[in-house]
């Protein structure tokens, strides 16, 4: 037995040196290092390989870094107790009992979207450009502006998205104000690839022929992009115009696109986009907007970025209600039951304030025709009617004084043949 003790013992030593000599040097508690196993359940970051290492090996687990930044809250920790002023101007509550947006995602191309018990599990974490995830909004805009679209309403909150029955798809394309085109023009196309009906961008940038390709893309995909027209560049002084909203300017070529300008409290373009040169379609609230902010709280927001998801939410009731129409067809109708011109903006309200109620429930004149630029308005006069000749005006005094001659004595009669009477009587 002592014998049989002894061998056992040798072998398993001799298995143990043999796994010892196996493993790699520094592998012993490192997860981090280049091609080092890693759990599949709970993934861990692992540094990039170094130069000359030569990278992973064929057949391990590539884990890719993922890199942090420190969520933005907001400034507010409550809505308030009325609703906002956007919500009570465009009155987007009385199509509701129509359609809530249900069964239609829009894509949110941003700083990415932290949750919110307002948007719930109507969230859907997409791509992200960045190396954060697309859950997690660092900038404080992506998050806002998805509750303007979708935000579902909450008991004691006054504040609630457009279209509360969509869905919000993030993309995640920067992690800082702004945004470069090569990649929106890869967000545009993720978006696309992972079925967004709609597609919002909050964002401004030149045109490339990757953007133009990408937004193509998106409209032979049936695709709605609705665009902020833009702000003036605080930082160059930049009035556009600004790209993929001014493509809105091109229907023939880009059919699909809404651009969309900024309206204040008075109906008046506010100055931070009175000079910008993006043509634009319709408008929207884009100064003093309430909307939701990472952590569970709020914050007040100005600019255009903040007026095209008013839209956004308007195009997903409008897919939801009218789920035949093409992305050409939804943009046309968006415009068509816009309420005119929208106070002072020098033309810069386009088809006018949009309206939700309408943009639903209007029965259009002509279905399914593309947008087409909006003409200058015309002075309007109200026509004058010609003068009648010489006898019609006698014979028209004289019929009428004859008629106020008669109706005077019919009236003395009354009065004077009763009395006469009652003195007889007396």
């Amino acid at each position: 037995m002592r014998r049989v003790a002894v061998v056992v013992f040798a072998v398993l030593l001799a298995a143990q040196v043999r796994v010892a000599a196996a493993a790699p040097a520094g592998s012993a508690g490192s997860a981090g290092s280049a091609g080092s196993a890693v759990s599949a359940a709970t993934p861990k970051p692992s540094p990039s390989p170094t130069a000359g290492s030569g990278g992973p090996t064929p057949g391990s687990q590539v884990v890719q870094p993922v890199q942090s930044c420190s969520q933005q809250d907001g400034d507010l920790s409550s809505a308030g107790t009325a609703a906002p002023w956007a919500e009570q101007v465009l009155g987007f509550t009385g199509a509701w009992q129509f359609t809530r947006g249900q069964g239609v995602n829009v894509a949110v191309i941003d700083s990415g979207v932290s949750g919110s018990q307002q948007l719930g599990r109507r969230l859907i974490i997409g791509q992200s450009l960045t190396g954060t995830s697309a859950g997690l909004d660092c900038v404080d805009h992506g998050t806002g502006v998805a509750g303007i679209i979708a935000a579902a309403q909450k008991q004691r909150n006054p504040f609630a998205g457009v279209a509360p029955g969509a869905g919000i798809l993030s993309i995640k394309v920067t992690d800082k104000e702004g945004v470069d085109a090569g990649s929106l023009a890869t967000g545009i196309v993720d978006a696309v690839n992972d079925h967004a009906q709609i597609i919002n961008v909050s964002d401004q940038v030149g045109n490339t022929p990757a953007l133009s390709n990408a937004v193509q893309y998106a409209a032979r995909m049936n695709v709605v992009i609705v665009a902020a027209a833009g702000n003036v560049d605080q930082q160059t002084g930049s009035t556009g115009p600004f790209y993929p909203a001014a493509y809105a300017g091109d229907p023939a070529a880009y059919p699909n696109v809404l651009s969309v300008g900024a309206v204040d409290p008075a109906g008046a373009v506010p100055s931070f986009s009175q000079q910008v040169l993006t043509p634009v379609s319709v408008v929207a609230p884009g100064a003093g907007i309430l909307t939701i902010a990472p952590g569970g709280t709020f914050k007040q927001q100005d600019g255009t970025s903040f007026a095209a998801p008013f839209v956004a939410g308007v195009a997903a009731l409008v897919r939801a209600s009218h789920q035949k129409l093409t992305a050409a067809e939804v943009v046309s109708r968006v415009t068509a039951t816009a309420d005119g011109g929208t106070g002072a903006g020098a033309g810069r309200t386009g088809a006018g304030m949009v309206d939700p109620l309408q943009a639903v429930t209007a029965v259009l004149p002509v279905a399914g025709q593309p947008a087409t630029p909006m003409p200058a308005a015309d002075p309007v006069s109200a026509p004058r009617p010609q003068p009648p000749d010489r006898f019609t005006r006698m014979l028209v005094v004289s019929v009428t004084g004859g008629a106020l001659g008669a109706a005077g004595l019919v009236v003395i009669g009354a009065v004077v043949i009763p009395a006469g009477r009652r003195r007889r009587g007396g």
